[in-house]
């Protein structure tokens, strides 16, 4: 079959999907289903394993030998993709055992409040769709929920309770734009009707809970398996190790970096010193954050360390409520692939208390502008908007995405931006934290460590407020292999980083490097290798 048989499967594939998740193409910018939620039943998983295996058995029945170099790669990159969803799908079945309802509204909804692709008058029709079709998809959605684990419902149940929030802030604007009456009118109807959905759902989870698992954990077996399906190159064992030793090592270098700014303080009394330089509300927050990424874009541009495409930008803004009880810190959704304008949006979350604004101080808000703005997330996801192959677009390899951002923070410091020892020290503290996350996440999710363990782990070892350690523990829950990402795809891209130059020698840059990342897509470490082997002969 030709290369022409073979990009018609990709559209197709591509149409199929998008049409079965409307929420998914808002996500990439295709706004025909912008007024739809999917179909939340069990029956629409079964028809999507269904399908997902046809497409895997049509996509293996291409044969490299026909296809061009490019699609032999994406080929390669679909096949993993396809058996990635089949395992998610089968063997993890989220969808049996965690409430995505509050999740997958509020992630349906809140895109289309700020991303500025159309008219808000045009946008807020579509919200309204959405609002109306919660009842429906409420009801749908009860049916999948058959294996329910009691820490997801109680997380669900908080955020159902969140929700209101939401329709709340988009009632707010509608009226703040002048929106005609009639408008406004079924706007209120439709949140009636989606409140009082939403409060029956909330009930039934309740009566859900009592028949609910207490055990979150995949297990061993089925973890390594995850590790192996994702290509990751190590086996359990082998991940904790590395987080056991770079813990160790990170220890070390806060200490060296501690006695250069106060030789008379331990660590910790020197990151109390250097974390007091905090913003006093919330706007001065925001402005930081926004003066950190200029800042950033500037050095990113100034030494050419990659290529920034055209049209990107990004939006800094508080964390809706909603959201808030999930996110202690800071979290960044991606730009659109079909949207004209590649807008990125960084929610930064309002501490709770007051101690908690040390968590914005002047080094922690640098670092974090770096890690999820340039040359990180907002970075890699706009490069990765330019790829046109559908495959390749599927691909949501998590130790590239936080492994990219993670190897950031550092590479920028030895580049000279922000290079002082008490960014150094910041830095090295959240190393110190990705290391607790390989340890917590292998433990957590064989079943090794307890929820409470967990908590305590991070607040004794690597000081989170207890609230911040319980909502980072919360979602380790619902994403074994996850956390463990960062340091592991940092540690990973470093090896590769090393092999490049020493197969490039006086020819290797780091624009090179870092562009080949950039522009290949969030394809496993194990692909992007060979792509560098392709560039490199």
């Amino acid at each position: 079959m030709s290369d022409k048989e073979f990009k018609k499967f990709q559209e197709e594939l591509f149409n199929t999907i998008i049409e079965r998740n409307p929420h998914f193409a808002t996500h990439v910018g295709i706004h025909d289903y912008d007024h739809l939620l999917p179909d939340g039943s069990m029956d629409k998983h079964l028809e999507d394993i269904e399908l997902i295996e046809e497409a895997r058995d049509k996509l293996e029945s291409f044969d490299p030998e026909e296809l061009s170099q490019e699609n032999v790669f994406a080929r390669k990159v679909g096949l993993h993709v396809l058996d990635m969803m089949l395992f998610n799908e089968k063997n993890i079945g989220m969808w049996k055992k965690n409430p995505s309802v509050p999740s997958l509204i509020g992630g349906s909804i809140f895109p289309l409040l700020k991303r500025e692709f159309a008219p808000f008058e045009e946008r807020l029709k579509s919200i309204i769709g959405r609002i109306e079709g919660i009842p429906e998809f409420v009801e749908a959605s009860k049916s999948s929920l058959v294996e329910p684990i009691r820490l997801w419902v109680d997380m669900a149940i908080e955020s159902v309770q969140q929700l209101p929030m939401l329709f709340k802030l988009v009632a707010m604007i509608a009226q703040e734009k002048g929106v005609d009456e009639e408008t406004l009118i079924r706007l209120s109807r439709a949140v009636d009707r989606a409140d009082e959905a939403l409060e029956k759902y909330g009930v039934w989870l309740e009566e859900k809970r009592g028949e609910a698992s207490d055990d979150f954990t995949i297990g061993e077996e089925l973890f390594d398996e995850l590790l192996k399906k994702r290509k990751l190159g190590y086996t359990a064992d082998e991940i904790l190790s590395l987080g056991e030793d770079y813990f160790e090592k990170t220890k070390n270098k806060m200490g060296e970096y501690a006695e250069q700014i106060d030789p008379n303080k331990d660590v910790w009394e020197v990151l109390e010193d250097i974390t007091s330089k905090t913003p006093s509300n919330i706007e001065e927050a925001l402005g930081w954050y926004r003066e950190g990424l200029q800042e950033a874009k500037e050095f990113v541009i100034e030494t050419d360390l990659c290529t920034i495409p055209e049209r990107e930008e990004i939006e800094v803004t508080e964390t809706p409520e909603y959201l808030r009880h999930l996110i202690p810190y800071a979290a960044y959704m991606g730009p659109a692939k079909f949207d004209d304008i590649k807008k990125g949006i960084y929610v930064v979350t309002p501490p709770a208390g007051d101690n908690g604004w040390k968590k914005m101080s002047y080094w922690d808000v640098r670092n974090t502008t770096v890690h999820e703005g340039y040359p990180g997330h907002h970075l890699q996801i706009s490069c990765a908007t330019t790829i046109d192959d559908y495959l390749i677009m599927f691909s949501r390899a998590i130790e590239t995405i936080e492994g990219w951002a993670h190897y950031c923070e550092e590479m920028m410091k030895e580049h000279g931006f922000d290079d002082t020892p008490e960014a150094r020290l910041i830095q090295n503290r959240d190393i110190l934290w990705r290391a607790a996350r390989i340890i917590v996440d292998v433990k957590l999710s064989t079943g090794k460590m307890s929820f409470e363990d967990a908590v305590s782990f991070l607040v004794k070892e690597v000081k989170l407020e207890k609230s911040a350690a319980l909502a980072e523990v919360k979602r380790y829950t619902q994403n074994p292999a996850y956390q463990l990402s960062y340091l592991l795809g940092k540690h990973m891209l470093m090896e590769l980083k090393k092999e490049t130059k020493e197969k490039m020698g006086d020819d290797y840059s780091d624009k090179f490097f870092h562009d080949t990342i950039l522009y290949s897509g969030s394809v496993p470490i194990e692909y992007l290798k060979e792509r560098f082997y392709g560039k490199i002969e």
